[in-house]
């Protein structure tokens, strides 16, 4: 008899953080006015913010809200 390969185990998908409620409103907002394409919370970094031109940019958690009014201020 042959002997089986051993399997490579499946890595464990990457632990996503938490959005808040008032962020993920923010953003949707954002998304929906046009101002960023995509987004993503990045546990490390804060928040990666894809715009237009595939150009992405992170911002901090608590400067958010702050960035997105700048945003939507100077469109």
């Amino acid at each position: 008899m042959a002997r089986k390969s051993a399997k490579t185990p499946v890595p464990a998908p990457e632990q996503t953080a938490e959005v808040s409620t008032s962020d993920r409103d923010a953003l949707i907002g954002a998304f929906q006015a046009g101002l960023i394409t995509a987004w993503k919370r990045d546990a490390e970094r804060g928040y990666r913010l894809t715009f237009a031109g595939s150009r992405d940019e992170y911002v901090e958690v608590g400067k958010l809200t702050s960035y997105l009014g700048k945003l939507k201020a100077s469109a």
